[in-house]
């Protein structure tokens, strides 16, 4: 039997000091535990965010800078076959952006540099460019690498590889976009190349016998995504699919776990007071293996929620996923959650 439990809290801050300068400050704590019996196993993360942002517009201009520090902590208290084990880790980063619009043009570019305590400093940028061609009718195209480190969980705990590097990538993007007063249409071909992807494998170079974290050396998504959205008597009715081959570069096989067709469509409104939504989300069958050996099949679900204001800056929220309580996996043989309810209070300060 397997017990987790996952305790978060955040506090954030935003003060607008005049029309063209702002400032943003974002706090932000997870406690994820994992236990398991009789075989005793017990692993803790604890992750903290932080992040300062100002924003000012200078003309057409807009600028922004962020500071951000991570922290990650890990412990594994001691099993009848492994010590006590902990782990802590900070990552700091600085953030600079711009974006601005000539005319029917508009460019943005942001740059990031990221000194993590264990893994060194990496720089990733980006760099994005928009026409507006017609009045409805609007082309995208942008490009921008990425860095990724391992957590300390991905590194340490049962299932963890500490041989495991970071993970880096570059991004293509073209877009079509269609919009008018009420319905907006899309489509978006992209195309994401990875070093070091990292990845659930098969079992060897930890102690569990269930699977490793692992890095793929050379890995490709590339596709194509479809949304739309309209409004329909008062309802704001939205989908999406994606079409995406996710392939592993080093072997020529679909990456593990990774479906080919992804689907969404929902609908949100307001009824006597209240907000409410639903959404049924698909994905297409995928493997579970690297070898491509073992298929899974596809699955869908359908949510549910709702929100009512009860007092200035106080939220009634209520949720209920995986209505049908259907029985599905995203790996093989590894229960998932079935029907489950969320009610909650969400408090705005203004």
């Amino acid at each position: 039997m397997a017990r987790q439990t996952l305790r978060t809290a955040g506090l954030s801050w935003q003060g607008q000091w005049s029309a063209d300068a702002d400032t943003r400050l974002q706090l932000g704590e997870s406690r994820n535990t994992y236990e398991s019996q009789p075989s005793y196993y017990r692993t803790e993360t604890t992750l903290r965010n932080f992040v300062l942002q100002q924003g000012q517009r200078v003309g057409a201009h807009h600028f922004s800078a962020t500071l951000e520090r991570r922290e990650d902590a890990l412990l594994n208290p001691a099993t009848e076959f492994s010590d006590t084990l902990q782990g802590r880790r900070a990552q700091n980063a600085l953030a600079l952006g711009w974006r601005a619009e000539f005319g029917e043009h508009a460019l943005q570019a942001h740059v990031r540099h990221d000194q993590d305590s264990e893994f060194g400093s990496q720089p990733t940028g980006s760099l994005a460019w928009g026409w507006q061609v017609l009045p409805a009718w609007r082309v995208m195209a942008s490009a921008a690498t990425s860095f990724r480190a391992p957590t300390l969980y991905q590194r340490f705990s049962e299932y963890g590889n500490a041989t495991l590097v970071p993970e880096s990538g570059r991004n293509v993007e073209l877009a079509l976009r269609w919009t008018d007063a009420h319905s907006s249409a899309s489509a978006t071909l992209y195309q994401n190349t990875l070093r070091n992807l990292i990845t659930f494998g098969a079992a060897g170079p930890c102690a569990s016998p269930f699977g490793c974290y692992v890095n793929v050396g050379r890995a490709r998504y590339q596709g194509l995504t479809l949304a739309a959205e309209t409004r329909l008597l008062g309802v704001a009715v939205h989908g999406s699919v994606d079409y995406h081959d996710p392939r592993n570069q080093d072997r020529d096989l679909l990456l593990a776990r990774r479906a080919r067709v992804l689907a969404t469509l929902g609908a949100d409104g307001q009824w006597a007071g209240w907000g409410w939504g639903i959404e049924a989300q698909g994905a297409g069958a995928r493997f579970d293996d690297a070898a491509n050996k073992q298929r899974m099949g596809g699955y869908g679900l359908v949510n549910l929620r709702a929100e009512r204001n009860l007092a200035a800056g106080l939220t009634l929220e209520a949720r209920l996923d995986n209505v049908a309580d259907k029985a599905y996996e995203t790996a093989r043989t590894y229960g998932t959650a079935g029907r489950s309810a969320q009610l909650g209070l969400r408090w705005a300060l203004r």
